[in-house]
């Protein structure tokens, strides 16, 4: 296949974003053109390069094999053209740009949330666009050019870096433990209410660790919720022994609003890792890159107290 130099950067941007956007209105509708014009650029690149990308049907259009290997290529020359601006506009030391940032519920509205105040105030040349949410799917369709996210397996293509570990730890108001039966087991707790994220499902068999040894307890939870602010203060008023990362109580549990259960024991919640997550495991732009390196940096630092005495450093990819 020769072709002598007649491909089209425009057209081939324009079968990037058909792919993305799944379907030829969407993308039309992105792009400012007709459904027509759209179909119209998209065989003539089809015609240039002599072969098929698109198989259509009456329903969708999916990728031929000689799609699905020019759309990689694309997308790689993509970022590859946003990263030469980037890298250009440093040279004036001026940092700028867009970020599309998606953050985990509870770190995001119980931490995060001042770090990016700060962070505009002190990068004024920067915009954000801010996700707070738990649902992430592909970081290209989601619109996200960054993310941060608590998992316990990820698939590695995307991962920048693991930031740190997330503790779980189970807990209660002394309220709540004073006015109860004891909980001095594992299996004392089908006897509670329990408070969990909503992230772990209705019913769920709960994990907890101890010296390498692991009790599963099956535990249908009375509250539940992804808006962790409320499900602190839900724990806080007595309404039962929730299942919180450390990050989210430590400060209670440290002045004694709260009371650990079973600390001898570890909890398996809703992902034990950080991660930072960016299209292919590479940044887009150094806007971004500059505000994930000042969050890992802030989020670093605050573990020190979520985990007294633990060495925190990031792992890269």
């Amino acid at each position: 296949m020769k072709l002598e130099n007649q491909v089209d950067w425009e057209k081939l941007k324009l079968f990037a974003l058909t792919v993305e956007c799944g379907s030829m209105a969407e993308a039309a509708r992105r792009a400012r053109m007709t459904r027509a014009n759209v179909s119209h650029q998209l065989r003539a690149l089809e015609t240039s390069l002599g072969s098929q990308l698109l198989r259509r049907t009456t329903r969708k259009r999916d990728l031929t094999q000689a799609g699905k290997i020019l759309y990689e290529h694309v997308r790689r020359m993509m970022q590859e053209s946003v990263a030469a601006v980037t890298a250009i506009e440093e040279l004036g030391r001026i940092v700028r740009g867009d970020v599309r940032i998606r953050l985990p519920t509870g770190l995001g509205h119980l931490y995060l949330t001042p770090l990016l105040l700060d962070f505009v105030r002190q990068h004024p040349a920067i915009t954000l666009r801010v996700n707070i949410n738990d649902h992430l799917g592909d970081l290209i369709s989601a619109e996200v050019d960054v993310a941060l996210k608590i998992a316990t397996d990820m698939d590695q293509t995307d991962v920048v870096s693991r930031v740190g570990p997330v503790h779980w730890c189970l807990c209660a108001s002394p309220d709540y433990l004073r006015e109860t039966t004891a909980l001095l087991r594992p299996d004392d707790l089908v006897q509670h209410a329990v408070i969990t994220p909503a992230a772990v499902g209705r019913s769920f068999a709960m994990e907890l660790n101890r010296a390498g040894q692991c009790v599963s307890i099956p535990i249908t939870p009375r509250l539940q919720s992804g808006d962790y602010p409320f499900l602190v203060q839900a724990v806080l008023a007595g309404m039962g022994v929730a299942m919180l990362p450390r990050y989210a109580v430590w400060r209670q549990l440290r002045d004694g609003d709260l009371v650990e259960v079973l600390p001898e024991y570890t909890a398996r919640g809703a992902g034990d890792s950080l991660f930072v997550m960016a299209s292919g495991g590479r940044y887009p732009s150094l806007a971004a890159q500059t505000l994930v390196e000042f969050m890992v940096r802030h989020i670093i630092e605050k573990m020190q107290d979520w985990y007294p005495g633990m060495a925190v450093l990031p792992e890269k990819n």
